[in-house]
């Protein structure tokens, strides 16, 4: 889902006048970093690129899930909807299936608290600039100041700019008791309960959703793409350089917007980005520039965004309603 800047900046101009304030002009202690007029890429290969990595980590999760987990969630509906249409003989030998399956699982590995049954992805992408961030930024620090908490929460609800891995667990502690627990409740005649308990277990899957920044991502492609015209020739040095310059400024779009505020990581990117630069108006040999840069990048990205742990910026919710598949 895309969201323009103007629609941003429309809200923050409504929140400042509830705050009884009309201007959006604030004293900025640092200057704006100014936006490159042009991309030396195409944008549809860039996006194109970045899903492509998204997509190859969702495969590479999907190929970690057992055989028999894969059918877990849909077999426990399937159990629940035999009992809905009164089928308690079927229900109940459906059950005992599900229950072997399940036991199955926990005999591959005793030890696993949670196993993983799916995964995929949804993108929340903002249309924005450094400036418009930092006029939103002013707008909630002000509606805070003025007691306008739900106006600041609105105004820095939409401040994000993302891609979101979702990764779906199924909870061995309670999951395959609690299927148990339905099938004994439907041999003692009592479906009203065993459906309740079902759809109660349903509601338990966990979920672990692993935020990646977009501008970060689209910085990443971009010193790929710098790197990858650099090694041909040094002709092509404005290209190079453009696509540098449009990289650091989505890092610090990114370093603006809240992902990794103040984070060291961003100081040595920029320090890395400019070594380069020099390196191509030199036209030297930037490729070990570009390795060391690239090599920077990727550590902070698996910093800053770990996989398989519930903090930070990754964190684990029970339920799967408010997802999206792709």
């Amino acid at each position: 889902m895309k969201r323009l800047s103007y629609l941003l900046i429309g809200m923050t101009v409504v929140a400042l006048s509830a705050c009884n304030n009309n201007s959006l002009k604030k004293e900025i202690n640092s200057p704006v970093p100014q936006k490159e007029k042009t991309v030396e890429m195409n944008l549809d290969t860039l996006n194109a690129r970045i899903y492509a990595d998204i997509l190859d980590e969702i495969v590479k999760r999907r190929s970690e899930i057992p055989e028999e987990a894969l059918s877990v969630v849909g077999e426990t509906q399937n159990f629940l909807q035999l009992i809905e249409a009164d089928k308690k003989d079927k229900a109940i030998e459906y059950g005992h299936k599900l229950i072997g399956k399940l036991e199955v699982l926990l005999t591959k590995d005793p030890s696993l608290s949670f196993i993983p049954i799916d995964a995929n992805f949804t993108t929340d992408e903002l249309v924005t600039d450094i400036e418009t961030v930092r006029a939103i930024v002013k707008a909630a620090q002000k509606a805070m100041d003025d007691g306008y908490y739900q106006v600041a929460e609105r105004l820095l609800g939409d401040l994000r700019s993302e891609v979101i891995i979702n990764s779906y667990y199924l909870p061995t502690v309670t999951y395959p008791d609690a299927v148990k627990v339905a099938v004994a409740l439907l041999e003692e005649n009592k479906p009203d309960e065993a459906k309740a308990v079902l759809q109660q277990v349903i509601s338990s899957i966990v979920v672990e959703k692993t935020v990646m920044p977009l501008p970060i991502l689209k910085a990443e492609q971009l010193i790929i793409e710098a790197a990858r015209i650099d090694a041909k020739d040094h002709e092509n040095a404005n290209k190079v350089l453009n696509l540098l310059k449009n990289a650091n400024y989505q890092l610090l779009l990114a370093e603006e917007m809240g992902y990794g505020k103040q984070d060291k990581d961003y100081k040595i990117l920029e320090a890395a980005i400019k070594e380069i630069q020099k390196s191509v108006e030199e036209k030297s040999d930037s490729k070990s520039a570009f390795d060391t840069l690239e090599n920077h990048i990727r550590k902070f990205k698996e910093r800053l965004f770990p996989r398989g742990e519930a903090e930070n910026r990754t964190e684990k919710t029970k339920g799967t309603n408010n997802t999206e598949s792709k």
